[in-house]
């Protein structure tokens, strides 16, 4: 049931072809309306993930049913309440998990996707939080089952996800080990919490993590690389190792895997996306993580990590610089 029917217009970002590219401006469209399990939010500002631009260039639509506008985590302010919704009220500052509608003036979702802001934060550092957050959170430990002090091998350590997931792995007593493409960006891992930073495009990582973990390699790694690094994933795992596949920048197609090793070292080996996740799913997940690091975040030992902050009329740049992979942490688009 729908519970408002007064025409309300909104602003939001478009996706159209110019000069053969998908560029992006701001249009008007009628504001969605929350249903009685939602709640409308004034969005204040949008993280950027790379799940927009590949949606930007046709490569990852959004589900069926679900807002066809660009963005997956919003922070803002409740201006809208449905009948059904529990422990939130207007006027609250929440964050937010989407499946898409997040670069817009307001954003509908149901409650239970709902986080309240912890009070020592904005809304352009809230932003930064739900999607790479969870996002890391489902890889290590509802995917991986990460132990504490097993060893973790995360690549692309300086992206939104991969600084959520030092910090994350960190935390739990893992030791850290990460890869990233400049040195700017292996010392700044470092600094975040990795015990090992490796520059990929001049160490060999694999063979390094074998060595440094003195022969035993990486209980859980996370990859958002795909193409080679699969291969290099199964050299350097441990025994019983489970490796976690969020994404493929480099190649959706793997070459040169030996199965001998994955069944020699009985990995697990396991694909995931969290946007088409069902809302059971993603309601448990955002239980999980509050119950295992609520206390982290009141105590400001977990933080968003900001690259650059950019109004939403320059949504193109921000697109850029994340395609270039010249952010370190969340790139953030402000709503006015």
């Amino acid at each position: 049931m729908v519970l408002e029917t007064t025409f309300e217009a909104m602003k939001y970002i478009e996706v159209f072809d110019q000069d053969g590219l998908k560029a992006m401006k701001i249009s008007e469209q009628e504001a969605p309306q929350n249903t009685d399990f939602e709640v409308k939010i004034a969005v204040h500002a949008a993280g950027v993930n790379r799940a927009d631009i590949l949606q930007r260039l046709g490569k990852y639509p959004a589900p069926a049913g679900i807002s066809p506008i660009l963005g997956l985590e919003v922070a803002g302010e409740i201006v809208a309440i449905g009948r059904q919704v529990q422990g939130f009220q207007k006027g609250d500052r929440v964050m937010a998990l989407l499946a898409g509608g997040g670069y817009a003036q307001f954003a509908v979702v149901d409650y239970r996707l709902l986080m309240p802001i912890p009070k020592h934060l904005n809304y352009i550092q809230a932003a930064g939080i739900p999607e790479v957050f969870l996002t890391a959170y489902q890889t290590l430990f509802t995917l991986g089952a990460l132990r504490p002090k097993e060893q973790v091998l995360l690549h692309a350590g300086a992206s939104g996800v991969g600084t959520a997931a030092i910090q994350l792995a960190h935390a739990w007593g893992a030791q850290v080990s990460v890869t990233a493409g400049t040195d700017e960006k292996v010392n700044f891992c470092q600094k975040l919490g990795a015990h090992r930073a490796y520059n990929y495009k001049t160490q060999p990582w694999s063979t390094l993590v074998w060595e440094d973990t003195e022969g035993k390699g990486a209980d859980v790694i996370l990859d958002c690389v795909g193409g080679d690094y699969v291969a290099k994933n199964i050299d350097c795992a441990a025994l019983e190792a489970r490796i976690v596949l969020i994404g493929y920048m480099a190649n959706a197609r793997a070459q040169d895997i030996n199965l001998a090793k994955i069944l020699q070292k009985r990995i697990v080996l396991k694909g995931s996306t969290l946007r088409a996740r069902s809302l059971t799913y993603k309601r448990e997940l955002i239980h999980s993580f509050n119950k295992d690091f609520k206390a982290a975040w009141a105590a400001e030992e977990l933080k968003p990590v900001i690259d650059k902050v950019l109004p939403w009329q320059l949504a193109d740049q921000a697109h850029q610089r994340m395609e270039q992979n010249l952010n370190m942490g969340k790139i953030i688009l402000t709503i006015s």
